[in-house]
């Protein structure tokens, strides 16, 4: 299962209280992504967290996850995980019909 995992600086967390845990974070991160549960990973344009695209089994399993984030454990980052689906309904807009 896909899921679109949005990591966003905690309300009232100050840049200084996310900085010491930048290697940490990024190196769980390139563990996930050895693991192929992390896809891929982005910036968000305004440097408030990042984006990564995930797979997991369940959204359980990617919620267990996410939380072993060690910026998630420090409570500088909060993670948001949405479960994706693929989108089916082109086929109803451009299905071809029937004689």
């Amino acid at each position: 299962m896909q899921f679109l995992v949005l990591a966003r600086v905690a309300e009232g967390v100050a840049m200084e209280q996310v900085l010491p845990y930048v290697k940490a974070e990024a190196e769980m991160v390139w563990q996930q992504y050895s693991a192929e549960i992390v896809r891929s990973v982005y910036y968000i344009a305004d440097m408030s967290g990042a984006v990564l695209m995930c797979e997991a089994p369940t959204l359980e399993v990617m919620q267990e996850i996410a939380a072993q984030f060690p910026m998630a454990q420090a409570g500088v980052l909060k993670f948001e995980v949405l479960p994706l689906k693929p989108y089916v309904g082109l086929g109803s807009l451009f299905a071809k019909s029937q004689p």
